[in-house]
């Protein structure tokens, strides 16, 4: 199976001139700890997690109502193309020990791919070395 078929293809995202707070607020009306951020047309630049927003921001003296998200985003972002298989990603997630990765194509954000997304999409196949993967030092 490949990225394509497992991914979620309807994705927010941000850019990197916005507020942390406006960020913060964005995850909290969707429900979501992943924030891709993109520059025009789609380029995907770095992304931003609940995580990053409380060690790098607010743990590190930012303050979320004037500092952009561009002071705590994760630049070097892991990604995989929407052509790749299922079972490449679910790697990639274990031995990166991440829950999401952005699909691009030419550098374009297209979608995420979740842990969710990985368990549902291969009935649980590949669920126990995934999980183990992006919860270690959880």
């Amino acid at each position: 199976m490949k990225v394509r078929e497992a991914m979620a293809k309807t994705v927010s995202s941000a850019r990197k001139n916005e507020r942390i707070v406006d960020i913060a607020k964005k995850m909290k009306q969707e429900d979501a700890g992943f924030i891709p951020i993109v520059e025009d047309g789609g380029k995907l630049i770095g992304v931003v997690t609940d995580r990053d927003i409380v060690i790098r921001c607010i743990a590190s003296g930012h303050n979320p109502e004037s500092d952009t998200v561009e002071h705590c985003m994760t630049q070097q972002t892991i990604t995989i193309s929407p052509e790749d298989d299922i079972d490449q990603a679910a790697r990639k997630m274990e031995s990166e020990e991440i829950r999401r990765l952005a699909v691009t194509e030419n550098g374009r954000l297209v979608g995420v791919l979740s842990h969710g997304n990985v368990v549902q999409a291969t009935g649980g196949k590949t669920a126990e070395k995934v999980t183990e993967g992006v919860t270690r030092g959880a």
